[in-house]
């Protein structure tokens, strides 16, 4: 019986998906930049059936449409997935310039209602409803503080 839910809740949550509805609704993402790379910290929530399958198996499924979010950056990872939080890193998404690392603005595949910066010195810049990450700089000499 415990199998047929189980076989019951992918096929929903499968055409759910299909059907061009999201079952993850991002609740907020913090963007924490470190050297070359950026650090994503997404929290979201899922909509019923997708938070019974992730109860089930696991959240090795919502990985891509996590990064998806992240689609225009190249080299995104998901470092750790749980039902309600995420972290993902986007490697070699800063330049170095003269002192400066320099991340550039990207599309997100969809809107994100709250949207946080955490910069070394440990300012955070909070943006409401943005469809973009920032175009950001950062310190090196700042990032090696922080790091210690």
């Amino acid at each position: 019986m415990r199998y047929l839910g189980l076989i019951i809740t992918s096929v929903l949550l499968l055409s759910h998906a299909s059907a061009g509805l999201s079952y993850i609704q991002v609740k907020d993402v913090t963007m924490i930049p470190d050297g070359d790379d950026l650090r994503f910290q997404v929290n979201y929530t899922l909509e019923p059936f997708a938070r019974l399958y992730v109860l089930a198996l696991g959240c090795r499924h919502l990985e891509p449409e996590l990064i998806r979010l992240f689609s225009s950056y190249q080299n995104v990872r998901t470092v750790g997935a749980k039902p309600s939080t995420a972290t993902l890193v986007v490697e070699n998404a800063g330049k170095y310039l003269d002192g400066y690392y320099l991340y550039d603005a990207k599309p997100l595949s969809s809107p994100v209602s709250r949207f946080m910066v955490v910069y070394p010195e440990g300012v955070t810049r909070t943006f409401i409803n943005v469809t973009s990450t920032p175009s950001i700089f950062v310190d090196k000499n700042a990032l090696r503080m922080a790091a210690q």
